[in-house]
């Protein structure tokens, strides 16, 4: 609207307000209607102020009693200087409003461009950019204590109705709340489904001394509650199922050192009695696991046992080695801080089972025929399954050809066809050049 009101006004102001012209405070609205001004529905009434000094400015200069006062003279004068302005242009006037809701998230959290991005980038937001009802619900948001974390964490709560929004923020408020920011989460629920929640919340508040489960949940763990209702709102049936069974299932992934963050990462473990869940834990902790996760309390039989036999293994490999850079320390005859650094130089290494980088030193170093230092040199060797390495290796042995270095046989497959391709057609140039040679 303001931009066609600046286009509009910038066609009038090419016309040269004609300086003979007397005008009286009675007589300026005529004018204006003669330039085709209209103040009160298309231009401010600052350039209309402006318009009439300009040209009661000109009637000063001009004796309107004087015979040279004409009509013609004033359209002559009008002409020579039609190149005027009576307002300097400005071409910033062109440039679009930022939107009411970018001004709003600015003025109340002095967010940073990259902040207000990431808000406006919600998929949710994007879709209902546009609607007046986003800035009512910041406003009540704000009302009731909402940070700029939150809004940052959970862009869609400015997409929520305000009429709803409101019920749903007096439900919560009836929970033994330290502070609303750690129940937004919650806000994307339905009526009827929070309100179930919230009900069996108020009920159990009688019987858990930290008020809910929330906040029960937080203090065992030692976490924020945010990250508590962060996990659980996904799976809302850890604050609906029997406490005596939550609570004897957090006990036992407490007791065998399960990390908290892992345990709300995965919180379908919990729906597994009690006493099948510590057999799993017991199970993992005699296969001398490092790290007990959740997901060894809901996998299929199989998948657990293969996973204790490759700990197992590991473990017989490692001997009275604490871990893999030891290992290798020990086949390549380096020490531990040498080793170290060279593994560093392909991070993945790091993470590789020490089992599989048996086999690959086995290979290399008894079949292969390659040096110790030849695989510091390339440690991202130790990455590559010992099948490839081995059928690689092996064909180009049968082309006469042993690589210089290992770098070849960690390339991609399309690299390592264009290789042996280059090394056949220079092997068969020497042949043609020693059977000339020959010859003569």
């Amino acid at each position: 609207m303001f931009s066609q009101v600046l286009r509009n006004f910038h066609r009038i102001l090419v016309l040269q307000t004609p300086r003979s012209t007397y005008i009286t405070n009675t007589s300026f609205p005529c004018v204006c209607r003669k330039f085709g001004i209209y103040p009160a529905n298309h231009v401010s009434l600052s350039s209309v102020t402006r318009l009439h000094d300009n040209w009661e400015s000109s009637v000063e200069k001009t004796n309107p009693t004087d015979s040279s006062f004409t009509p013609a003279a004033s359209q002559v004068d009008s002409r020579e200087n039609e190149s005027e302005y009576i307002v300097q242009y400005c071409i910033e006037h062109e440039k679009p409003l930022r939107h009411v809701l970018v001004e709003a998230l600015r003025t109340r959290y002095r967010l940073s461009d990259k902040d207000v991005d990431h808000i406006m980038r919600d998929e949710v937001v994007k879709k209902t950019f546009h609607k007046r009802s986003l800035v009512r619900s910041l406003e009540l948001l704000c009302l009731e204590g909402v940070t700029k974390e939150s809004f940052l964490s959970y862009p869609w709560i400015l997409t929520l109705d305000k009429v709803r929004l409101q019920e749903k923020l007096n439900l919560i408020h009836t929970l033994p709340v330290r502070d609303i920011n750690h129940f937004v989460p919650f806000l994307r629920l339905t009526l009827p489904r929070l309100r179930k929640l919230v009900s069996i919340m108020n009920w159990e508040s009688k019987v858990i001394p930290q008020g809910n489960r929330v906040y029960y949940i937080s203090e065992l763990l030692k976490t924020d509650p945010k990250l508590v209702t962060k996990y659980s709102s996904k799976r809302l049936f850890i604050l609906e199922m029997p406490f005596e069974m939550l609570e004897q299932n957090l006990q036992h992934m407490i007791n065998y050192n399960v990390s908290p963050i892992n345990i709300l990462r995965d919180l379908w473990a919990f729906r597994y009695t009690p006493k099948s869940v510590e057999l799993r834990l017991e199970r993992a902790k005699r296969a001398k696991k490092d790290k007990i996760m959740p997901w060894m309390v809901r996998c299929p039989e199989p998948i657990l046992q293969r996973s204790f036999k490759l700990t197992l293994d590991e473990l017989a490999v490692l001997g009275d080695k604490k871990n893999v850079v030891e290992y290798v320390a020990e086949r390549l005859e380096f020490d531990f801080d040498t080793t170290r650094c060279i593994m560093e130089r392909h991070s993945a290494v790091m993470r590789v089972r020490v089992t599989k980088i048996k086999e690959v030193l086995d290979y290399l170093l008894n079949e292969a025929g390659f040096t110790r230092h030849e695989i510091a040199n390339v440690p991202r060797i130790l990455c590559h399954g010992l099948e490839t390495t081995k059928q690689r290796i092996e064909e180009l042995k049968s082309y006469g050809c042993r690589p210089t270095s290992l770098v070849i046989v960690c390339r991609s497959k399309r690299e390592y066809e264009k290789f042996v391709k280059s090394w056949l057609q220079t092997d068969l140039k020497m042949k043609k050049y020693k059977e000339k040679k020959s010859n003569k």
